[in-house]
């Protein structure tokens, strides 16, 4: 029975063991039968199944891609050896049955003949189908924290959070350069953008002035006056 290696920075952290009845399930969210912890993994990434005699593995539309031995792939037939790339994660595929991993004009060969049949397009279809059905809505929640910790983080919520020492903004800040107004989060699109609210502004985003309608990442650190803030997302 083939074997699946995880690996993270040539970490071993965990073996599963695969059937020929089992769909592998690969991705971020809980729900997976192999659950990555990183932001660069969709929620569902990847799957891998058995069929005619093989295992494949297929990419379920996700954001960054799936990778066989360093090679971008939609569907692959998996061989013993492979690695398979998925974010910052590594999979080995083992398997006694198949002792060489085929060499990359014939797996590419491979990848094109999958994705070309019918049998494949109603495999894809399936799966996306299960996932909207099985998988709950995420949502994304983001927050302000305070880093000298003198106060609760602040949600960001719509339309608009300010920034300044104004009675009409959401976070008041202290400080000689802190503008009545100084800066204004908000969401569009699914993404956080920061922008100074007048020209004047002295906000800073990751210790550099803030010039322009910026898109907010993770841990991003905003200063504003003597207040400093770091932005986080969390999807839930």
């Amino acid at each position: 029975m083939p074997l699946l290696t995880l690996r993270y920075n040539n970490e071993e952290l965990h073996t599963y063991q695969i059937g020929e009845d089992q769909l592998v399930k690969i991705g971020r969210s809980d729900l997976n039968e192999i659950t990555l912890d990183d932001n660069a993994v969709s929620n569902l990434h990847a799957e891998i199944e058995y069929e005619a005699g093989a295992y494949y593995i297929t990419d379920i539309q996700s954001k960054n891609g799936t990778f066989v031995d360093g090679e971008l792939v939609i569907s692959r037939k998996l061989h013993n050896g492979n690695h398979i790339t998925i974010g910052n994660y590594t999979l080995t595929f083992q398997s006694e049955a198949d002792e060489a991993p085929q060499d990359n004009a014939e797996s590419l060969t491979q990848s094109t003949m999958m994705i070309d049949t019918s049998i494949h397009r109603s495999r894809l279809a399936k799966s996306l189908a299960e996932i909207r059905e099985e998988q709950p809505e995420m949502k994304t929640r983001a927050t302000l924290t305070f880093l000298n910790g003198t106060a609760d983080p602040v949600e960001i919520t719509p339309p608009v959070l300010k920034i300044g020492k104004g009675s009409e903004c959401d976070i008041k800040i202290k400080g000689l350069f802190a503008g009545k107004s100084s800066a204004e989060i908000f969401n569009k699109n699914t993404v956080f953008y920061i922008r100074p609210a007048t020209e004047k502004s002295r906000i800073k985003l990751n210790y550099k002035i803030l010039d322009a309608e910026t898109a907010l990442k993770n841990f991003d650190v905003i200063e504003a006056g003597s207040t400093k803030l770091q932005f986080h997302l969390k999807e839930e």
